[in-house]
């Protein structure tokens, strides 16, 4: 996800006027919730009626080929909005997309030593309620649509341009000094 947030930052530097560019990256966004809720679903079916467990070492002879199947179709949809994402924010972020893990929760992986297929279940329902959440605060970011450049940031921190620099104790001497009639 680290692409993923290094293109939210910049899309988040994006002047006002590219409103229609922001959408576009919102609704995006928006598709990767859905794709993330798809697979919670699918996490969630399987950890209500686990079934008859499996292997002490993989996860999908518990899930079953099937659930893992569509855990991948999802997670290659989630891919290619991902990718689809860094390439509006563009080519600086666009070459490090597919070096990122799956924002999927796969059922590919290996049990840990002691862990049912059930508790991995729990594990990939809860991290993909992280990542619900915190691609939400991604997309409320770029809605909030902060102009960048200079001026934002003195309009951020309420100070005017700075003049010319003064010494303090020049400033002090001008004060003291007495004013002749």
């Amino acid at each position: 996800m680290s692409s993923l947030d290094e293109a939210i930052g910049l899309v988040s530097r994006w002047k006002t006027d590219r409103r229609k560019n922001r959408a576009a990256v919102i609704a995006l966004l928006e598709g990767l919730v859905k794709e993330c809720q798809v697979a919670t679903k699918i996490w969630q079916t399987y950890a209500s009626a686990p079934g008859a467990p499996g292997d002490e070492r993989s996860i999908v002879s518990w899930v079953g080929p099937d659930r893992a199947k569509q855990l991948h179709d999802v997670s290659l949809r989630a891919r290619d909005l991902v990718q689809a994402i860094c390439r509006a924010a563009g080519p600086k972020v666009e070459r490090f997309a597919d070096m990122d893990e799956s924002i999927i929760e796969m059922a590919y992986r290996q049990l840990q030593p002691g862990e049912s297929g059930v508790e991995a279940a729990n594990t990939a329902i809860s991290r993909m309620q992280d990542r619900v959440s915190h691609i939400g605060r991604l997309i409320e970011h770029v809605r909030s649509g902060k102009p960048a450049g200079k001026e934002s940031d003195r309009k951020k921190s309420g100070k005017k341009p700075a003049g010319k620099k003064v010494s303090r104790k020049k400033a002090v001497k001008k004060k003291a000094a007495p004013k002749k009639k």
